[in-house]
C-alpha cells in the first residue's frame, strides 16, 4: 500500500502558530519574574544582589531564549526586551558610584544618635531619607556617604549643625539648605561658616545618577 504524506491539516497548522506566539510571551513573563523574585530575596534580607546583576541575569536569560527560538522566527519582542535589560544593566554598571546598590524602594532611616550613624546609604532605585535631626552628640566632621541610582536622596540635619556637602547628580537637581541647582552633571560643594572650628559637624558625600538630592534642616 502506498503511503500519501498529507499536509497538515488547518487545526494543527493553527496549533503550531499558536505555540510559536506565545512563547515570546511566556520568555518575557519568565524573565520578570526572575527580576521580581530576586528582588523581593533582597529586600528580604535572603541574599545581597545589585541591580546591575539582576539586569544581567535577565539579558541573559532573554539572549539564551532567542537563540533556542530562532528558528521559529525573529521574535521582535524579545529583542526589544533584551535590548531594553542590556541597555539599563549598561547604564547602571557605568554608574560612578555605588547608587546601584542596596534594593529598590522608599527607604527611611531615623538616628538619634552619632554612634548609630551608618558611614555609608545606598539604595538602587526609589527614596532614600536619612533623618538626623534628634542627633545631639555629633563629633567633629562626623561623615556619612549615601547615594541613590535613581531617585530622590533626602538627608534632614539638625538645625544650626555645621556642614561640608559634596553633593553631585548626573541629571536632575540639588539642594542644599534651599539653593537650588537644575541640570546635567551636577557637583555642587557647601561648606558652612566656622565649618573648621566646630566641635559638632557633619561631612556629607551624596549623590544620585538621576533624580534629586537634597540636604536640608527641616
Amino acid at each position: 500500500m502506498a503511503i500519501v504524506d498529507r499536509p497538515p491539516t488547518e487545526h494543527a497548522v493553527s496549533e503550531v502558530d499558536t505555540r510559536r506566539s506565545s512563547m515570546p510571551q511566556i520568555v518575557g513573563g519568565g524573565v520578570l519574574v526572575l527580576i521580581g523574585l530576586l528582588w523581593l530575596l533582597e529586600r528580604t534580607g535572603a541574599i545581597d544582589i545589585s541591580v546591575t546583576a539582576v539586569l544581567a541575569l535577565g539579558t541573559i536569560v532573554v539572549g539564551i531564549s532567542l537563540m533556542l527560538l530562532a528558528k521559529d522566527g525573529p521574535h521582535s519582542g524579545l529583542i526589544v526586551l533584551g535590548t531594553l535589560l542590556a541597555l539599563f544593566a549598561l547604564m547602571t554598571a557605568a554608574a560612578p558610584f555605588e547608587g546601584f546598590q542596596g534594593g529598590v524602594g522608599d527607604r527611611t532611616y531615623e538616628v538619634t544618635s552619632a554612634d548609630d550613624i551608618n558611614a555609608d546609604y545606598n539604595l538602587a532605585m526609589g527614596k532614600l531619607t536619612i533623618d538626623l535631626r534628634d542627633v545631639n552628640d555629633l563629633d567633629a566632621a562626623t561623615p556619612l556617604t549615601a547615594s541613590v541610582g535613581m531617585g530622590e536622596l533626602i538627608v534632614r540635619i539638625p538645625a544650626g549643625t555645621a556642614i561640608d556637602v559634596d553633593a553631585s547628580v548626573g541629571a536632575g537637581q540639588v539642594e542644599i539648605l534651599g539653593r537650588v541647582f537644575d541640570g546635567v552633571d551636577i557637583d555642587e560643594s557647601f561648606v558652612s561658616p566656622g565649618f573648621a572650628e566646630s566641635s559638632q559637624s557633619l561631612s556629607l558625600d551624596v549623590q544620585a545618577f538621576t533624580g534629586r538630592v537634597e540636604v536640608t534642616d527641616e
